[in-house]
């Protein structure tokens, strides 16, 4: 969401947000969500397959001239990304590639991101408590700590962690819980949403149940 972020400060025109069934367990499992950030920031959304071949289908029939990813320190996933648009020439963007993962973690809670921490693997360096909570200032110390330690990758970019984005300056109206559970298999954990709505931002009202 970040990538989107800058992508929409420097002027790019965002004309489809794209979800790939690829990654991320909990991301998949909660790939629904797609449509409430899609209300919310008002870009049409579409999904595609984990395959090369079919995210260039997907890439063509938009007739897309650029593909915007949130890679920062990860070569083998620059890479891929290449690879998948380099044969159908169109331009792979990563406007947060070389950027200091802790930092912009942190740039992003100063701007109001609010970040649903969904999965979790311990074996990588991830806490167990962790699990469910919102990204906040706790979870950053422990982030900073663990990366100090050269126990945890800031970023999640292997897998240590993954985020979904509750709320930020793009949403129109924020993603509000409504029921979720916890699911562990292994290392792993993740927070597999149930029920969800769009709520305003002018409303006060509790945080996400669980």
């Amino acid at each position: 969401m970040y990538a989107l972020y800058i992508a929409l400060q420097e002027g790019l025109d965002i004309d489809y947000l794209m979800f790939i069934n690829n990654g991320s367990k909990a991301h998949r499992l909660n790939r629904w969500l797609l449509k409430l950030v899609s209300e919310s920031l008002e870009i049409p959304a579409v999904t595609t397959g984990k395959e090369m071949h079919d995210i260039r289908r997907v890439l063509k029939k938009l007739k897309a001239d650029t593909f915007i990813s949130g890679v920062m320190v990860t070569p083998e996933h620059m890479d891929w990304y290449q690879e998948i648009c380099n044969p159908i020439q169109v331009k792979h963007y990563a406007p947060l590639w070389g950027k200091n993962p802790f930092a912009t973690l942190t740039e992003m809670k100063e701007l109001g991101f609010q970040m649903l921490i969904i999965e979790v693997d311990v074996s990588m360096g991830s806490r167990e408590s962790w699990l469910g909570k919102k990204l906040d200032n706790i979870v950053l110390q422990q982030i900073n700590k663990l990366e100090k330690e050269q126990k945890l990758q800031p970023s999640g970019e292997l897998g240590e962690y993954h985020t979904f984005v509750l709320d930020c300056p793009l949403y129109k109206k924020r993603i509000n819980i409504l029921d979720s559970e916890i699911v562990w298999e292994n290392s792993r954990g993740y927070v597999v949403i149930k029920n969800a709505n769009l709520q305003s931002k002018t409303k006060c009202k509790s945080d996400q149940a669980f």
